[in-house]
């Protein structure tokens, strides 16, 4: 017994601290409208199990997945199946065949992808990264990346297939390419984004992205969403209306406040200082992320944390930006935030590997600043 008291007392409690806090944030938000009482128990639920798994996998001996080939066939073999399956047995949700229908419950299998592709590209880049710069590397874990990404694009969710992209092309950066590469990377990007823009977008996604650089053209359709999230942000002043309060949110202008727009319903109930308590939430986790990094014992599970900042910063960079009007609505939900069984208990999966690493692999002090951190 004291042995797991000791095991627990190691954990990163700051890290968690944040998540909690973030987490708590979205929860009562949720507990303020009658209507919405049962996501709040679910999604209290769901934050026991992530609980649940954050302790059980900081136990993890994380090596097996930097030494088992097997292990990591399999754990890909699994996601790609799970997405081709989708298209056979899946519910289709608001246009988008993204989720397993199971019970009252659904199961989106692309956020457990992206935990599976950071473990599998984490496991390929630390295994060559003094080779790195030949070109076969570079395909062949762009290979790795492009078939989910694919079979993500065709459900279709934008949202998420970006996130797979981020995942691989930050992790290429992380390990290290040579400038030249990188502009042919680049170029490569724009001409597939070209490709997804005339053949592979449907219209209502061109819809978004085109109200989103001219929202003047349709305030009543397109542009509608980001233009009450405005609102509701703007209207909540330094305090807040109250949890439960908020006109945009609870008279139903701003849709999906549960899950595109919680940042929006955040800010109208708990106005700027609520902003100002997530946003620094937020600052914390990154912070303590980017520390675990630094202080990785070796490649993989260098590459594996950073593959896990890349996969929250880009799920926050893009809702916070849609909510805020500077990027096109894509769907995805703030993680540890937004309502969602599905994306929570994968993010915990991947803080509980977090914290398998920082305790397992003997956390060196690293030299951050000048000042020295464990």
């Amino acid at each position: 017994m004291s042995g797991i008291l000791d095991h627990l007392k190691k954990l990163d409690w700051p890290l968690l601290g944040a998540i909690a806090l973030v987490f708590l944030m979205g929860l009562m938000t949720f507990y303020g409208s009658v209507s919405d009482r049962d996501l709040f128990y679910r999604q209290l639920v769901f934050g026991l199990i992530g609980l649940a798994l954050v302790a059980a996998l900081s136990f993890l001996d994380w090596r097996i997945f930097k030494e088992s080939r097997w292990l990591m066939v399999v754990l890909y073999a699994l996601a790609v199946a799970l997405l081709f399956v989708l298209f056979a047995v899946g519910a289709q949700i608001r246009g988008v065949t993204s989720w397993f229908r199971i019970g009252g419950f659904t199961f989106e299998p692309v956020e457990i992808a992206k935990i599976i592709l950071v473990l599998v590209l984490a496991k390929y880049f630390s295994a060559r990264h003094i080779e790195l710069y030949k070109w076969k590397h570079i395909a062949v874990s762009g290979w790795y990346a492009l078939v989910p990404v694919g079979l993500v694009l065709i459900q279709p969710d934008l949202g998420s297939a970006a996130v797979l992209a981020a995942i691989w092309f930050g992790l290429v950066l992380v390990s290290g390419v040579k400038a030249r590469q990188l502009v042919w990377i680049v170029l490569l990007a724009v001409v597939a984004s070209a490709g997804l823009w005339h053949y592979a977008l449907k219209d209502y996604q061109k819809n978004r992205v085109v109200s989103f650089l001219y929202p003047e053209r349709d305030p009543l359709g397109g542009s509608y969403q980001s233009q009450q999230a405005i609102i509701a942000i703007g209207s909540g002043g330094i305090w807040g209306k109250g949890i439960g309060e908020g006109s945009q949110t609870r008279l139903g202008f701003l849709p999906e406040y549960q899950t595109d727009f919680i940042f929006a319903a955040i800010a109208e109930e708990w106005g700027l200082a609520g902003l100002v308590l997530l946003l620094g939430g937020w600052a914390i986790i990154f912070n303590r992320l980017y520390k675990n990094m630094l202080a990785a014992a070796d490649n993989f599970s260098r590459l594996f944390t950073a593959g896990f900042i890349l996969i929250l910063g880009v799920h926050f960079l893009i809702n916070v930006g849609a909510n805020l009007g500077f990027l096109p609505i894509t769907g995805l939900p703030l993680a540890f935030v937004s309502y969602g069984g599905s994306n929570l208990i994968s993010m915990s999966i991947g803080v509980g590997l977090v914290q398998a690493i920082r305790l397992r692999a003997g956390l060196r002090k690293v030299e951050v600043g000048g000042d020295y951190e464990e």
